[in-house]
């Protein structure tokens, strides 16, 4: 089954160039002009990525996007905005709504990046629940092993998700600062290749947490 790709923006023009630079990528893009209709094909569609630009009609991307988090946790939220609203991408970072921001206008290759990016992301945290899934089948008879996992996989998905979302978005933001100076944006590359390994090594312990409390 192909991933599926959500992109929402109230404006066609948007919708319409975005369609024609994704139509041969080995996924579905899906466009919506409502964050409403969008919300209502989420748990059916289930995502893996879903984009969203920050200033629409109905409500704000970062409500939007709030929401995608509340119906489909898995799926990777990521917001187009303007400078002006810089301020609401990263309080969007900051309370773990989106794992990136995109600043318009965007850069088509960038943005292309960043879409892999965001599926290679989603890809990895469907390989770990497979895995922790497996591993606590094994261990669901035991209650004194269960508690001590779900204990252990709560504290340390608190503890990594959110500080290695929020340094992954002011890294994106200095990079934006840094387009022309090759070795800054070198160091930035290298620290947010390990940012994504302690994103990753979080979303395994918040897959033992959701399984061991079922």
């Amino acid at each position: 089954m192909r991933d599926k790709v959500f992109f929402v923006d109230d404006e066609q023009s948007n919708l319409k160039a975005l369609k024609r630079l994704f139509r041969n990528e080995p996924f579905d893009f899906i466009t919506y002009d409502s964050p409403i209709e969008a919300l209502a094909k989420i748990e059916a569609l289930k995502p893996a990525v879903v984009i969203s630009d920050q200033r629409m009609p109905e409500m704000s991307g970062t409500a939007f996007l709030e929401q995608v988090r509340n119906k489909q946790p898995d799926s990777v939220r990521i917001i187009l905005t303007g400078h002006a609203d810089l301020k609401a991408a990263m309080e969007a970072i900051n309370n773990g709504h989106v794992f990136r921001f995109i600043q318009k206008p965007w850069n088509p290759e960038e943005l292309k990046n960043q879409v892999r990016s965001a599926l290679e992301h989603q890809e990895s945290i469907h390989c770990l629940r497979t895995m922790v899934d497996a591993l606590l089948d094994e261990l669901m008879e035991n209650e004194k092993a269960q508690k001590s996992i779900r204990k252990l996989a709560a504290t340390v998905f608190t503890e990594l998700d959110q500080p290695a979302m929020i340094i992954g978005g002011y890294i994106q933001l200095l990079k934006n600062f840094f387009k022309a100076e090759e070795i800054p944006r070198s160091y930035l590359d290298a620290m947010a290749l390990q940012v994504d390994r302690i994103e990753k090594l979080a979303q395994k312990m918040g897959s033992i947490a959701h399984k061991a409390q079922r």
